[in-house]
Order: structure tokens, then C-alpha cells, then sequence
């Protein structure tokens, strides 16, 4: 018993103000509800080449919510806090997407927010994690 890891609430506690201090400072951003990214390198998904793409948070929905956290809960993951989630966001991001095919369907996935470089995977799900904030 002596071997298990104690839970370090300094580190907890850092981590909750670091949280916090974020969303006061995505409640000072305006609120934008459309995003238009500009990739650092041009982005390439199943044969085609992206040097923008646009997301449109306004354009979710609660249908869009639940079914992004039960495709998680379907991976055995839990949700605590949605705005804080990797994968939730990027979820989102798939879902806001405004790009399309030729047959009308999302470019985006979660597996091809997975493939993007971590800068622009970052911008985008913090553009996403902000808007959630701004909504409290």
C-alpha cells in the first residue's frame, strides 16, 4: 500500500485556477459564432487539399452534444467537463464544420481532426472550447 500514488491537490488546485483563468479570458473574446481557420500548411484529407476551413458553432445543436458525448461513451470514455475535453471538442469542431462533399456530407471527422498538425488542432478546438465558455 505504501506504493500507491497519493492524489496531489496543489497540482489539482493549479489545475482548477488554470481552467478558471481561461474561461474568464474566453468570456472577454467576442463572440463569434462562425470561425474561419487558415491551416499553417495546407491540409490534405482523403484526396482533397484545405487552406481554410470554416466552423459554425451556431449551427449545433443539443442533438449534436449528446450524440458527440455517446459516441465517447461508446469508447468507454466519461465526460466531466465537455468544454475541457480533447476529444469532445474535436467532436465538435467535426460537427461545425461547414465544408462539404460533392454529395453534401462533412469533410470532417474525428479521425481527420486527429490527422492535423497539434497547432492547428489546437486553434480549432480552442476556438471550440471558447464558445462553450462564453456560454456559461
Amino acid at each position: 500500500m505504501e506504493d500507491e500514488k497519493k492524489l496531489d491537490m496543489s497540482s489539482v488546485e493549479a489545475d482548477a485556477a488554470s481552467a478558471e483563468q481561461e474561461a474568464q479570458k474566453a468570456k472577454q473574446e467576442a463572440d463569434l459564432g462562425v470561425y474561419t481557420h487558415t491551416f499553417k500548411t495546407p491540409f490534405q484529407w482523403k484526396g482533397q487539399q484545405y487552406q481554410t476551413m470554416t466552423f459554425d458553432w451556431t449551427g449545433l445543436s443539443g442533438r449534436d452534444h449528446l450524440e458527440i458525448e455517446n459516441e465517447l461513451l461508446m469508447k468507454g470514455r466519461t465526460l466531466v467537463t465537455p468544454a475541457f475535453t480533447g476529444e469532445f471538442l474535436a467532436g465538435m469542431a467535426a460537427r461545425a464544420c461547414t465544408e462539404r462533399d460533392e454529395k453534401g456530407k462533412r469533410v470532417l471527422d474525428g479521425q481527420a481532426m486527429e490527422t492535423m498538425s497539434m497547432a492547428d488542432f489546437q486553434a480549432i478546438t480552442r476556438k471550440a472550447r471558447g464558445f462553450l465558455l462564453r456560454a456559461e
